[in-house]
């Protein structure tokens, strides 16, 4: 049988010969697209977007604060040619013109401690309307703001911590610590960046309107160290200087939660070398992305994309001198 070459014509050919086919002379007579189908109104919703699993004895729930367009994908990475940024976005199915990145903040119930990592854009719009969802998809997934114990940061950008206190001044999640690194607080809350312009100072400003009221109920973490039964403290600095990835272990399970070292899951794991304009230290931080790329790996590390496709869980490869991520069937 020789080889079949489905062009557009005969694609479209056979769609029809198929319809036809099925529908016999009876059916056809009988049809009668007035009537057949009731019209029903767009529904114009979405779905709650959380989802709960397991990470051995612990329970972890990702909820989404939505989605951020963060712009041209030739402005993200400027010391990439703009030509060859577009090409790829492209054969990734990706529209160059608008980097699409989600926000997946994670709550981890240790069976001691209700845990969130990172708390999205509270009410800002800086990167469109779509974000803020926290507080509802909290809700929809069972989750009441007076149970977090801790809000563990990665860092101190606006889009992961501007979720703790609201435009009234009053906590989000009243009985929660806050932590984050000394290095990474002692940056955001500096008296002298007050006076900067642009984009960093709606950085400042959201950092220190979220920061500063919880001064007294502050915890600090450490490198190594277990931050709370079952999260171990990663340094991973570049994004900005103090920034934290989590590893996340109990009962052989280890995923590792990455913050923003690792950020969207076609660019930052094919490409870890291309530097992002939102790195405060771009080498330093591509170094960090290929160590923890390479880390998880060798150590068959799940990771929890902050920024990836909701719920952003999967585990990543190597393939030649870059990576590639396989995500994780969800349970559903």
């Amino acid at each position: 049988m020789p080889d079949v070459q489905v062009t557009a014509m005969n694609r479209r050919a056979f769609l029809m010969a198929s319809t036809a086919a099925a529908l016999s002379p009876a059916a056809l007579l009988a049809f009668d697209a007035q009537t057949a189908f009731a019209k029903a109104p767009l529904a114009a919703t979405k779905s709650a977007a959380w989802y709960r699993f397991n990470i051995g004895d612990m329970e972890a729930t990702v909820v989404s604060d939505g989605a951020l367009n963060l712009g041209p994908a030739s402005g993200l990475y400027p010391g990439t040619p703009k030509d060859v940024v577009e090409s790829f976005m492209k054969a990734e199915f990706q529209a160059p013109e608008a980097v699409i990145g989600q926000e997946n903040c994670l709550v981890i119930n240790t069976g001691d401690k209700l845990v969130l990592i990172d708390s999205g854009m509270g009410t800002y719009k800086a990167f469109g309307p779509a974000a803020g969802r926290l507080g509802s998809n909290l809700a929809a997934a069972g989750i009441k703001p007076e149970d977090i114990d801790a809000i563990i940061l990665t860092h101190g950008h606006i889009d992961h911590l501007s979720g703790i206190i609201g435009d009234d001044g009053k906590r989000m999640f009243p009985n929660a610590q806050v932590m984050m690194s000394k290095t990474e607080y002692d940056f955001w809350t500096d008296e002298a960046k007050t006076s900067m312009t642009g984009m960093m100072k709606l950085l400042v400003d959201s950092a220190r309107k979220n920061l500063l009221p919880n001064k007294d109920r502050l915890a600090f973490v450490e490198n190594g160290k277990e931050v709370i039964k079952g999260i171990q403290a990663v340094s991973t600095p570049g994004h900005t200087p103090g920034h934290t990835s989590y590893v996340l272990a109990s009962a052989g399970k280890t995923f590792l939660y990455t913050g923003d070292v690792v950020n969207h899951t076609a660019i930052s794991i094919k490409n870890p070398s291309w530097e992002l304009a939102f790195d405060a230290d771009p080498k330093t931080a591509a170094a960090t992305r290929m160590r923890v790329l390479d880390m998880a790996a060798k150590d068959n590390l799940t990771l929890i994309g902050y920024h990836f496709a909701f719920p952003g869980i999967g585990n990543v490869a190597r393939e030649g001198a870059s990576y590639r991520f396989i995500p994780s069937a969800m349970d559903l």
